[in-house]
């Protein structure tokens, strides 16, 4: 049996393929098992553009979603809010973990905001109860790659590849800038209060360069050291071990690149994901769909 498979160049595409895979039958429309394997948990959620009380049905109006609201660490929660994935397991450690499930529950709390909260009996069991509550329960599994348990059910497979090497301080990439004004410039400096100075965290900031002004995003991440490709091989070996260990067939897989946010180096981008799809198409038969 032919799996079928997509690649994105970022991960909230993934948003997409599991429409298409829906529009084209590969999966069913609800109850699917997200097995998610990545360095981030992508498990963000809060304020989106986007009304959730309009129901998505097709990719094209899950593409519409995207490029509105979607980021590429909040896309999951949505997908959950919809009813694809009645369990959601994240697999972000490269060393085995006891994994540990929790049920928790997704819910609207206005027209463009969803909560993810871990279910409360008292406060959900009558939403749980009540098909037309709005709230959508689901099982969060964290940890793996011991051999039990095993992943179960309607599994879609959703590949970072940045898993096996990652950058998180994004030294791969240019800088992130926007060129802005003068007077916004000297907005910035002259106001100690200014909203993007008095951030949770300072990841705004601006600059002036070669006679223009620029509002800059920056993270501060210590360059973990990059993987060489005996390390990526072998975690590539250990994931497909576990996968073949459980038994686990999935019934269709997205594969994120991570091109352009930088996560997965440029300069390990193409040994990465040569040496997965080589190593993953001898233990299953793969077909290439387009999104």
């Amino acid at each position: 049996m032919n799996i079928p498979v997509i690649f994105v160049d970022e991960h909230h595409e993934a948003f997409v393929a599991w429409h298409l895979f829906r529009e084209k039958g590969i999966i069913p429309a609800m109850g699917n098992y997200l097995l998610h394997i990545d360095h981030h948990d992508d498990m963000e959620c809060g304020g989106y553009d986007w009304d959730f009380s309009l129901r998505i049905e097709t990719a094209a109006e899950a593409r519409q979603c995207l490029d509105r609201a979607l980021g590429i660490a909040d896309f999951i929660i949505p997908a959950v809010y919809y009813g694809f994935f009645s369990t959601v397991h994240i697999l972000k450690n490269i060393q085995p973990m006891d994994v540990c499930p929790k049920e928790k529950v997704v819910f609207r709390r206005s027209e463009s905001e969803l909560k993810c909260w871990d279910y409360v009996p008292f406060l959900h069991a009558p939403k749980k109860k009540d098909p037309s509550s709005g709230y959508h329960f689901f099982t969060w599994i964290n940890g793996g790659l011991e051999e039990h348990p095993a992943p179960l059910g309607k599994i879609v497979l959703d590949v970072d590849l940045d898993y096996f090497c990652w950058d998180d301080s994004l030294s791969s990439v240019p800088e992130k800038r926007l060129e802005i004004t003068a007077e916004a410039y000297e907005e910035y400096w002259a106001d100690k209060n200014h909203p993007f100075r008095i951030l949770p965290r300072r990841l705004l900031h601006v600059k002036a360069d070669a006679g223009k002004y620029y509002l800059v995003y920056r993270e501060h991440f210590l360059p973990p050291g990059l993987a060489d490709e005996e390390t990526i091989v072998r975690r590539i070996e250990r994931l497909l071990a576990y996968l073949a260990a459980s038994g686990a067939v999935p019934m269709a897989i997205d594969i994120c690149r991570s091109s352009f946010s930088g996560y997965l180096p440029h300069d390990r981008a193409a040994f990465v994901e040569r040496e997965f799809l080589s190593r993953l198409s001898e233990v299953m038969e793969l077909e290439f769909l387009q999104l």
